[in-house]
């Protein structure tokens, strides 16, 4: 829900880190892609990380394949957004893609009709 409420501007960046990622430009890239970006790009500091876990949770992509919407909310840190102007606004409208009947509460049902559209 946060990465909807990036800006163009925002999203500028993240644009071209997917479209390198993206050799087919079919809209979508692979955990191949992913993984064959890391292993070119990839530094000792990284090597020692955590990306060896990052990329053991892709496994679990759906048909192995992300869109770039899928891409901004797992590229995305919330810690960044924290420093932002408007971070209030920003948090006040992915809350309000949830909570739809206006009881300042997120109930499952309201959880499921977002995450099954």
């Amino acid at each position: 829900a946060l990465s909807k409420t990036l800006t163009e501007d925002e999203l500028i960046y993240l644009k071209e880190q997917f479209a390198l990622l993206e050799p087919n430009k079919n809209g979508t890239i692979s955990l191949e892609n992913i993984q064959a970006a890391f292993t070119v790009n990839a530094t000792d500091a990284m090597k020692e990380s955590r990306i060896a876990d990052f990329l053991a949770s892709l496994n679990a992509l759906q048909y192995r394949r992300m869109g770039f919407d899928e891409f901004c909310a797992a590229t995305l840190s919330v810690h960044q957004l924290e420093a932002l102007d408007h971070w209030e606004k920003r948090a006040r409208c992915a809350f309000d893609m949830f909570e739809k009947d206006g009881n300042k509460a997120i109930v499952i049902d309201e959880l499921a009709s977002v995450c099954l559209i």
